[in-house]
């Protein structure tokens, strides 16, 4: 669950994207998990899915291996994009500010610590073409 204002609109990264509403200091807690509020999915839950919803949680939600779960957030964060410097760390359950970040500026974290299952580096359109 988000825990800062924040809204999502285009992103010069990737179609759209989630932004920071108000400036936050390094170390500034951003998201946090909220079992009441975020959902995690089994690896046979998501298998069992229909298409379009199966990919919706491989391209957003983080994966945990060693419990074979899926978790997705229920607010703006499944708009957030992938950085290979990103301005947010991962640490488990809590996502921090990595840096004073300014109200306006996209939200980003590393897909590869983060475990996005559908993430493919490279530019948009070549995954794409990739998966076409």
């Amino acid at each position: 669950m988000l825990v800062v204002k924040n809204y999502v609109a285009r992103s010069e990264i990737h179609n759209l994207g989630l932004f920071l509403g108000e400036p936050v200091s390094q170390g500034k807690v951003i998201w946090r998990y909220e079992p009441e509020f975020d959902v995690e999915f089994s690896t046979d839950t998501v298998e069992a899915l229909p298409r379009p919803y199966k990919d919706v949680v491989l391209d957003c939600a983080e994966y945990f291996a060693d419990r074979g779960v899926y978790r997705l957030g229920n607010d703006g964060d499944i708009f957030m994009n992938h950085s290979d410097r990103p301005n947010l760390l991962d640490l488990g359950d809590v996502m921090i500010a990595a840096r004073g970040i300014t109200a306006g500026e996209e939200l980003t974290c590393d897909y590869r610590v983060v475990h996005v299952v559908g993430y493919r580096p490279g530019p948009v359109a070549s995954r794409k073409a990739a998966a076409g």
